[in-house]
């Protein structure tokens, strides 16, 4: 048995480029190695792809595909702050800098 590392839920909006075209999806969970996305649009095993995350360029390699959805590994792997930011977490790193209203974004628990 393979072991792959936790996958945080998340329903974080991408564009998502594509040997097909640019697609509006969703990564339904993420790690520092991969994702598995929603509404993918048309995507092949073995397909790059690509998205934006922090003025970054997310790269990554189809693994598999089963209707809309597919799974992803990234090529490089993202760093922590990347998939926090995926996560929608806002408590990290560079992120406790001004708040409005002296709020900060919490990951729900």
């Amino acid at each position: 048995m393979q072991y792959r590392q936790h996958r945080y839920a998340t329903q974080f909006p991408i564009k998502l480029s594509t040997p097909a075209g640019v697609f509006e999806c969703s990564v339904i969970d993420v790690n520092n190695t991969g994702a598995r996305l929603a509404g993918a649009g048309q995507l092949a095993r073995g397909d790059k792809v690509a998205f934006q995350v922090l003025n970054h360029r997310a790269e990554a390699i189809v693994r598999w595909v089963s209707g809309t959805r597919a799974g992803v590994t990234f090529r490089p792997h993202l760093n922590d702050i990347q998939v926090d930011t995926l996560r929608y977490r806002r408590d990290r790193g560079n992120y406790h800098q001004h708040h409005a209203g002296g709020l900060h974004y919490r990951e729900m628990r």
